[in-house]
């Protein structure tokens, strides 16, 4: 039986998406198909899969990672599913898991999830700057006593800043993920 879940994960969040993919299998669903926020699951036996996710710098397709994705299967471990960025891409592993042991690392490219998390970071600062704009559009409406709907602009403005103060404060989530990603970085090299 397919099951579908509609799921919004952020970015920055791949450790915890990669954990929920993980409890699906552990309770019998294997992870067949994703999207950026559509999972399809097909039932199979309980705690049969294990996942892993990682970003690859280019596209799935790619011939660099192509080579690295066929190195993986000769190791025993498949790709479920993937899901194209711009510059990047996240990869959903599979493998059995008496076959893939909680210690194994799967090399994921720093410098992708750095650059995927700066692609959002563009978009989530587009978005400030429009919400920010609608709030003060809305705010200077609905504080002109002659308008007849200042109440309407009133409340559009105040939804306008409650989704600007969750805004700014995925923005500030992404600028810590990256600066963690960069010290990791550092770390490394």
């Amino acid at each position: 039986m397919r099951r579908v879940i509609h799921k919004l994960f952020w970015i920055w969040q791949l450790d915890e998406e990669e954990e929920w993919i993980n409890e699906m299998a552990r309770h019998g669903y294997s992870l067949e198909h994703t999207g950026r926020i559509t999972y399809e699951f097909e039932e199979t036996e309980a705690d049969l899969y294990k996942y892993r996710s990682l970003f690859l710098k280019g596209s799935f397709s790619g011939r660099k990672n192509t080579d690295y994705l066929r190195f993986l299967e000769e190791m025993g471990i498949k790709v479920a599913a993937h899901c194209n960025y711009p510059g990047t891409c996240i990869v959903y592993l599979r493998g059995l898991s008496s076959d893939f042991p909680d210690e194994i690392e799967i090399y994921s490219d720093i410098e992708s999830r750095i650059e995927a998390l700066k692609t959002s970071r563009a978009y989530m600062i587009f978005v400030i700057l429009m919400l920010l704009f609608a709030a003060y559009i809305n705010l200077y409406s609905g504080l002109n006593p002659v308008n007849s709907i200042f109440w309407l602009n009133l409340t559009v403005a105040a939804a306008m800043i409650a989704l600007l103060i969750a805004a700014v404060a995925a923005e500030v989530k992404i600028l810590i993920e990256i600066s963690k990603l960069k010290k990791e970085r550092a770390i490394h090299e």
